[in-house]
């Protein structure tokens, strides 16, 4: 198990509700692909460098998790089909 962190930029214009159920819907997706979350991190909403599907802000969340190299493509593929994700970020820390 390796260690990463996963920055996430959601959509603004959901309401505290339905980010709720994104961010478990994440959880659930990283905990299904064996992977453990370590610290969760919520920056709060920011106004984006450039807008992104005409969106000018985001809500910042940085997840700190442990998982395998090979589930970790898996993770990123359900993340990309995700329509409340704007962007995200997978570094694996040293």
């Amino acid at each position: 198990m390796e260690k990463y962190e996963l920055t996430l930029v959601l959509d603004a214009d959901l309401n505290s509700e339905d980010q709720k159920k994104l961010i478990a819907k994440i959880k659930k997706t990283i905990e299904e692909n064996k992977g453990k979350i370590k610290q969760e991190e919520e920056w709060g909403k920011k106004e984006l460098a450039y807008p992104i599907n005409k969106k000018k802000n985001g809500v910042y969340l940085l997840l700190n998790l442990e998982s395998s190299k090979e589930d970790l493509p898996k993770i990123d593929k359900k993340l990309k089909i995700e329509e409340g994700v704007l962007r995200f970020l997978i570094l694996r820390k040293e």
